[in-house]
């Protein structure tokens, strides 16, 4: 089966991908997360015990709600083998930042978001929750990409995947193959030792704090030591990285910070919000700090940089 959608009015961003997302797995609720043109494909099997899907979109973030749940009978997970793109899974306060390479898991009996600020690529394995363990679905931590071991685990899930999508496979061939992806992701943790983050291969680290960083701007508290504690190494460490792009932490994540203030100054809606509403709600703490670096990137100060956009 394959759902393909390509919005021709500007009034329906995402034209029926509601509905082919609900065909394809359960009713979810996209949200825009960019003004790009949306596009999206779904090429989805059934493998019994599981069904496994090819799923490539432009960046957008799908919701969980609780109405939708209140009007299903699903009883299932999504476990997402991410290809391209870096994903994030939020369900019951817990978050999987997915990198290429790695599983995160979403219950559909609870609700949860599934974010991508850009283009992406994953399988989804629907998974039906009896086959799964309990501690796996209680907080899931299965960044394959981080070890050798899990970086295998990800090829072979990967292989079983394009094997039941090439389409030439007979039908006891993919129940086969369903059956052995299912037990594969059951016992991932065990598959997976818990290493440190400063195993991770570099630039797949980097792109996930500077992710995190674009994601968590408007936390205050947010700098180095946030991401050390986050991803699990020293703030030393951190810095290290950081040095590779020519900026530091502070650098990058005023940068966002600066951003978020540009554009509520440029919001109409929130013209009744005060400079320094705006400051501190982007994350900042000092306002004649926030003036200076606004100054510095806009040419003009806050308050100059509104009139100007006003009239």
């Amino acid at each position: 089966m394959e759902w393909s959608t390509r919005p021709a009015r500007p009034d329906q961003p995402f034209g029926s991908w509601a509905d082919d997302l609900a065909a394809a797995f359960v009713r979810l609720e996209p949200c825009r997360t960019t003004e790009e043109p949306f596009a999206g494909t779904i090429c989805k099997v059934d493998a019994a015990p599981l069904q496994i899907s090819l799923v490539s979109a432009s960046g957008h973030t799908v919701q969980r709600l609780a109405s939708h749940i209140a009007s299903s009978t699903d009883d299932l997970c999504f476990v997402n083998l991410q290809l391209e793109g870096l994903g994030q899974t939020t369900q019951r306060g817990h978050e999987q930042i997915s990198a290429p390479g790695d599983l995160a898991l979403a219950d559909t009996t609870q609700p949860f978001e599934i974010a991508h600020r850009h283009d992406f690529k994953l399988f989804c394995f629907a998974v039906p929750r009896r086959l799964l363990p309990d501690a796996l679905l209680d907080r899931p931590r299965l960044g394959l990409s981080a070890t050798a071991t899990g970086r295998a685990l990800s090829r072979t899930l990967s292989s079983y995947a394009e094997l039941c999508l090439s389409g030439h496979q007979l039908a006891n061939t993919s129940a086969m193959a369903g059956a052995h992806v299912a037990e594969l992701i059951a016992h991932a943790p065990r598959i997976l030792a818990e290493v440190s983050a400063e195993r991770v291969h570099t630039p797949v680290l980097l792109s996930m704090m500077l992710d995190h960083i674009a994601r968590h701007s408007g936390d205050p508290e947010l700098g180095a030591a946030v991401l050390a504690a986050k991803f699990r190494c020293s703030e030393r460490y951190v810095h290290r990285l950081f040095a590779a792009t020519g900026r530091s932490v502070s650098e990058h994540v005023n940068e966002q910070r600066i951003a978020l203030c540009t554009r509520a100054l440029l919001d109409r809606n929130a013209a009744h919000k005060t400079i320094a509403e705006i400051a501190f709600a982007a994350g900042f703490r000092d306002i004649s700090h926030f003036n200076r670096l606004f100054k510095r990137g806009n040419g003009l100060t806050p308050r100059e940089f509104r009139r100007a956009a006003a009239h």
